[in-house]
């Protein structure tokens, strides 16, 4: 396993998913997503600039036109993200 691997972030993460049973679809679509996307390539450090920007948006939406402008860049073949 990864040096990098926080389980004492993982344990705190279930402990909120248990509180609001809602977050079980986002934790499992983040890790599904992104083990897809380790396998196709893509590093830790890029997965994880991703998931920053999805979060800042979210804390400024302000910043929604530059995510917006990113994902009409990157158009996905499949429907996996509705």
């Amino acid at each position: 396993m990864d040096k990098n691997f926080d389980f004492t972030t993982m344990d705190l993460l279930m402990k909120k998913v248990d509180a609001k049973p809602e977050l079980k679809a986002i934790v499992n679509d983040l890790i599904l997503m992104s083990r897809k996307a380790g396998y196709l390539g893509i590093t830790m450090k890029e997965i994880a600039s991703l998931c920053t920007l999805g979060f800042i948006v979210s804390q400024e939406p302000e910043l929604e036109s530059l995510m917006n402008y990113l994902l009409s860049r990157t158009a996905p073949i499949d429907d996996v993200l509705n």
